[in-house]
This record gives C-alpha cells, sequence and structure tokens, in this order.
C-alpha cells in the first residue's frame, strides 16, 4: 500500500457516515408516516373492504327438467349442480353459469333460455356456502371473489370435462357480478374454457381503491393527512386491509385485474349497466382496458347492477347467443 492513500482511506468513514445519515432520516420519517397512517386509516378501510352491500337477488324457481347432480370441489366440499339439456337447435357445447353473491344457481333461468333455444346445454351449480351446497365451517362469503370460489368453479368444469369424456366439446363460462369475476380468474388458469361472458363483473383491488378515493373525505376527513397522502399510499393501506380480511375470513382474494389478461386469446365480453351506481361504470372500463384482445364491452343504456337482462331483455339473449357463436 502507498502511504500516500492513507488520508484518503481515513476520511471514508465520515463520508459513510453522513451518507447513512442522509439515507436513514428520509426512512425514518416515511416508517413514523406510515405507522400514523395506518393507524388512522387502516381500521376504517378494513371495515369498509368487509361491509357487504344490500343484495337482493331475485328468486328463481327450479326447472323441473333440470338433471340434478352432486360433484365435489378439491378440498373434498360437496357441490349441488344441475344440468340442463338444450331445447332446441343443433347441440353446440355447454355454457357454465356462475351466480351471482346471495345467488343460487336457478338464477340462470332468465339469462339462458336463449342459449339453451339455440342448441346450448347449460351447467348451473351453488357455490359453496350458497344453494343447496355444503358450507365450508367458519368461512363467511362476501361479495369479492375469493380463491375458494374460484375452487368450486374449477371442480365444476372438472365435472363437466368428465361428462363430455372423449367427447372434449365446447365449453364457454357465463358469470354474474362476483360470478364473473371468479369467472374471469379461473378462465385464466383453465384452457378448456372457450369464451367468457361476464355481467357486472368487477375487479377487487380497483373496485376497493375507487371506493376509497371516493369517500375517504367522508370516512377520514380533511384534515392534513387526507390532503398529503398518495393515491397510491390508499392501494398499499387497501392490499394490507384485503390481507387482514383474507386472514379472518380463511381466504385469498386473487386479483382480476390482472388475471384477466390472461384469458386472451379466448374471446371476452363484458356486460355492464350504464346507471350502474355500485360499480360504477369507469370501474368496469379500467377492467376491460387490462384485458387483451378479442374483446368486447357492451354497455347497456338505463341498467342498473345486474340489471341489463331486465332492461335489454329482447337482446340480451341474441347478444350471448351470437358472442358464443362466434367463438366456436
Amino acid at each position: 500500500m502507498i502511504p500516500g492513500d492513507w488520508p484518503v482511506f481515513a476520511t471514508e468513514p465520515a463520508w459513510l457516515g453522513t451518507a447513512a445519515l442522509v439515507i436513514s432520516i428520509p426512512i425514518g420519517l416515511f416508517v413514523v408516516y406510515t405507522a400514523i397512517v395506518c393507524y388512522i386509516f387502516l381500521p376504517t378501510i378494513t371495515r369498509v373492504f368487509e361491509e357487504s352491500p344490500i343484495f337482493a337477488p331475485p328468486e328463481e324457481s327450479p326447472d323441473p327438467t333440470a338433471e340434478n347432480v352432486r360433484f365435489q370441489a378439491s378440498d373434498g366440499l360437496w357441490l349441488q349442480g344441475s344440468w340442463l339439456l338444450a331445447t332446441g337447435g343443433e347441440r353446440r357445447g355447454v355454457v357454465v353459469f356462475c351466480h351471482e353473491y346471495l345467488a343460487s344457481r336457478w338464477s340462470c333461468r332468465p339469462y339462458c333460455e336463449t342459449l339453451r333455444a339455440n342448441g346450448y346445454d347449460v351447467f348451473t351449480f351453488d357455490f359453496r356456502n350458497h344453494g343447496e351446497s355444503d358450507s365450508l365451517p367458519n368461512y363467511s362469503p362476501m361479495h369479492w371473489a375469493s380463491d375458494l370460489e374460484v375452487r368450486d368453479l374449477r371442480a365444476a368444469l372438472a365435472y363437466v370435462q368428465s361428462r363430455l369424456g372423449e367427447r372434449n366439446g365446447w365449453i364457454g363460462l357465463l358469470g354474474v357480478s362476483r360470478g364473473g369475476s371468479t369467472a374471469m380468474l379461473v378462465a385464466a388458469v383453465e384452457p378448456c374454457v372457450r369464451a367468457v361472458v361476464t355481467d357486472g363483473a368487477f375487479p377487487t383491488n380497483l373496485t376497493q381503491l375507487a371506493y376509497m378515493l371516493r369517500w375517504a373525505k367522508i370516512y377520514i376527513g380533511e384534515g392534513l393527512l387526507y390532503r398529503f397522502t398518495p393515491d397510491w399510499y390508499y392501494s398499499l393501506l387497501c392490499g394490507i386491509a384485503r390481507n387482514l380480511a383474507a386472514r379472518r375470513h380463511g381466504c385469498r382474494f386473487p386479483r382480476v385485474a390482472k388475471a384477466v389478461r390472461r384469458i386472451s386469446p379466448r374471446r371476452l365480453l363484458m356486460i355492464h349497466g350504464e346507471k350502474d351506481s355500485y360499480i360504477v361504470p369507469e370501474i368496469a372500463e379500467q377492467l376491460f382496458n387490462r384485458a387483451r384482445e378479442p374483446k368486447e364491452f357492451w354497455l347497456v343504456p338505463g341498467a342498473k347492477h345486474n340489471a341489463a337482462i331486465q332492461v335489454a331483455s329482447e337482446s340480451y339473449g341474441r347478444r350471448l347467443v351470437e358472442f358464443f357463436d362466434s367463438a366456436r
């Protein structure tokens, strides 16, 4: 070592100490700020996430022509399903129906009448803790799609495939609200799905963030923390709230907005009500924009959440048939 180099090495600890101090101050401020924000905001965000909206899905009577079956999910839970044969036309395939939160498998009837009249069988089933399917102890379903609903739909697809046998027939998905979100999650990982239609589907993280940004002033107030907290911070807090809720409910909440990108190259049709005040059209459009082609978006004028079938009853069934036919 050259002696003239010693003074340079001797000054390095001072530079390192200064650099560490410069770095530690903003990190410390960030940690303190995060602790304050979590203490003030997180309980409210978690409570809002776990509050279920008041849903009253219309009740439909059972179809006396249906063939009722029982099948098992991968965790051993028994689920109730019904197979509805096509009532007209040349047989074209099977559409698996995914009902909305708090509904049952029979809610498929107004959605699927035209499909059945045009050659499509329909397989409809009750998600766990709904209808006549078994209930999982200590699980309280919410309006958000969880990995448990994903498990149920994958079991339904496995049953349909086993029934079709070597014919390996055409399979499409039709899901309403939470059922639509579940259909997107499953289509992303199940290659047997050839096309997906959703009505009122929504992404968990984008919806939660939109609500927080919309109602933050009401729930939190207009103090300094509200004015200086950026959107990405709310997104971080929403993620923490989801994880806390998932632990309490014994499930996970997969990211629908991430899964929708993997549906392509299968076809996707998203239906949404123009007057939907629960999932405003802007949220649905954000989800649609994350999907890849081929995709279609049908905004039904005057329709509220899950009400497109009532508002556009004449064209609804025809639109479904045309879409599924185009995907065959």
